[in-house]
């Protein structure tokens, strides 16, 4: 176990400003078993010296945390960050700032989300940009479901990651139809996002999104949901005016590849 103290302790000493620092004394008091989980799982070792080296760069901690996560250290930072507080992700620097459109669809039924869709357009290219991506919606009662949501993720080493998160998707309060909250544990994290729906139709959903991880970390994005790989013309030039009237730039959106796709 010593050996273990001493390589968490060398991480904890990484001269990064505004790094991740783990408090290994915590660690060691509370989440022990998974620490030497860890230690003995490369994945999970090179994502903690990863996401340690990033400071307050975003996609940094995010291209480690999808590169190397794994159910080990899933089960680690659920341990370290969520239950015991060991250690904190440092929010963004400039701080995220949510712009909440105010118009949102008003008679938007929570029930017409089930079955699978695609994600064709994103706006935020940290979280709405993976290739690849489909999410089914499966009822489970009334008004909640639970969102599978499955994309691939170009790792650092060069390979192809397929990822999978699981929501559990809600209207945030019966007068507001068009308002969803999602919420989940992504990489041992507690995460709640809104979710407004700005415009859909029969076979697309658009939609704007600010979520948090803690208090003063905050993410938002923007993604249309499609129920085929494309849009037609048509549909394009509407959700282009919705954009517009939201004071979201349609243009600069990605548009995600499904070429060679495992699904």
């Amino acid at each position: 176990m010593f050996g273990i103290f001493v390589y968490f302790l060398g991480l904890a000493a990484i001269p990064v400003l505004n790094a991740a620092i783990p408090n290994v004394f915590c660690m060691v008091e509370h989440c022990s078993s998974q620490m030497k989980d860890c230690y003995e799982d490369s994945d999970c070792k090179n994502a903690m010296l990863c996401i340690t080296s990033c400071g307050t760069n975003q996609t940094c901690e995010f291209d480690c945390l999808y590169s190397y996560e794994n159910d080990i250290f899933d089960n680690f930072m659920k341990c370290i960050v969520t239950d015991y507080k060991c250690m904190a992700i440092p929010p963004p620097k400039p701080p995220v700032t949510c712009h909440r459109p105010t118009k949102v669809a008003t008679s938007f039924d929570i029930e017409s989300i089930k079955g699978t869709w695609y994600i064709v357009r994103g706006k935020n290219p940290i979280y709405d940009c993976f290739n690849c991506q489909n999410t089914t919606f499966v009822r489970a009662q009334q008004g909640l479901f639970s969102a599978v949501e499955h994309f691939d993720v170009n790792a650092i080493d060069g390979t192809i990651k397929h990822r999978t998160v699981v929501d559990t998707v809600t209207q945030w309060n019966a007068t507001a139809p068009g308002i969803l909250k999602y919420s989940s544990i992504q990489m041992g994290h507690k995460t709640t996002s809104e979710w407004r729906v700005l415009d859909f139709a029969e076979d697309y959903i658009f939609t704007y999104y600010c979520g948090s991880i803690s208090a003063d970390y905050f993410f938002e994005g923007s993604v249309v949901y499609s129920k085929s790989t494309s849009l037609s013309s048509s549909t394009l030039t509407r959700l282009q005016s919705v954009a517009t009237e939201a004071g979201l730039d349609f243009t600069s959106y990605c548009q995600p590849s499904y070429n060679n796709c495992n699904f």
